[in-house]
């Protein structure tokens, strides 16, 4: 009686496989896909970790770079104004010492009437 019912069960399992030969084999496929894509997807995971990771880092060092470079702009530049401000203050320096200069000169020149006939000869005015 169990061998019969048995045997009844088997015959009417391999009619629904005859006819649903495309579920299974869908079935089988899918559930092999599975299990192989399972095994590689946490090695697919660890690459992805592992290039999340390289990304922050490189993304950090370039951060870092960009602040170092922006850094030494601002010092440059503040230096530059520095060095502009002395040249002016120097500049403004050397023409008063050179418009004294000048004028001393001149009062020489004017003190004494030979020198500034001669300075004037000497300029190619002859008379005055």
């Amino acid at each position: 009686m169990i061998w019969t019912k048995t045997r009844i069960f088997f015959e009417k399992s391999f009619a629904w496989c005859v006819q649903h030969w495309r579920w299974l084999a869908f079935g089988l496929f899918a559930l092999i896909a599975y299990f192989t894509g399972r095994r590689n997807a946490r090695g697919l995971w660890q690459q992805a970790e592992l290039a999340r990771k390289q990304y922050k880092r490189e993304a950090a060092a370039i951060e870092k770079a960009h602040s170092e470079k922006s850094e030494r702009i601002k010092k440059a530049e503040a230096q530059n104004l520095k060095d502009l401000e002395n040249a002016k203050k120097e500049k403004i320096k050397l023409e008063k010492d050179l418009e004294a200069k000048k004028r001393r000169a001149m009062m020489r020149i004017v003190k004494d009437q030979d020198a500034l006939d001669k300075a004037l000869k000497d300029s190619g005015i002859d008379e005055v």
